[in-house]
């Protein structure tokens, strides 16, 4: 995934930017000032958690939330995002003090990323789900299963027409 460089301004700047300020993150033109839109960050990485959660599932799905900090040329804070990932698993790792970028969707003012580029050791962290070829396979196995159900019903209800007039063996 490649990101755009960070920051374009925007209408409603955090506390302490300036308009057109380099810190403000950069959204997409239909995200409505950044609530569920389409957002692009860089920075300095605070406050690493790694944590699972159940929803109803015998497979927990672990998430990895952290701060992105930006600070001034004086040292002073000029933004912070809360980050998260979410997935079966997650590969690769961030630390405290680790320059990142990350592009996702703004979620109740979190930013839901899949994958983190940290600019530091100049790897990629990403969020592991379920393949799509194997989510594409079982929905048409659910899909066949289903019409055959359906075909099995009508025929029990309904009855089976029978081999056409003049077919042999009717």
């Amino acid at each position: 995934m490649t990101v755009p460089p960070p920051f374009a301004p925007r209408s409603s700047e955090p506390s302490g930017c300036a308009a057109g300020s380099p810190a403000a993150p950069q959204t997409g033109p239909d995200t409505g000032g950044g609530r569920g839109g389409a957002a692009f960050l860089e920075g300095q990485v605070r406050g690493t958690q790694v944590r699972s959660e159940y929803r109803g599932q015998n497979q927990p799905e672990v998430i990895l939330s952290f701060r992105v900090e930006r600070y001034d040329a004086v040292g002073n804070r000029i933004l912070l995002v809360p980050v998260e990932l979410r997935g079966l698993s997650i590969e690769g790792s961030l630390a405290d003090g680790d320059r990142v970028r990350a592009g996702g969707r703004m979620k109740s003012g979190i930013l839901r990323v899949t994958r983190v580029e940290n600019l530091t050791t100049g790897t990629s962290v990403v969020a592991k789900g379920i393949p799509k070829p194997l989510l594409v396979l079982a929905w048409v196995l659910i899909a066949a299963i289903a019409a055959f159900v359906v075909w099995g019903l009508s025929t029990v209800l309904f009855g089976s027409p029978g081999p056409p007039a003049g077919f042999p063996g009717g």
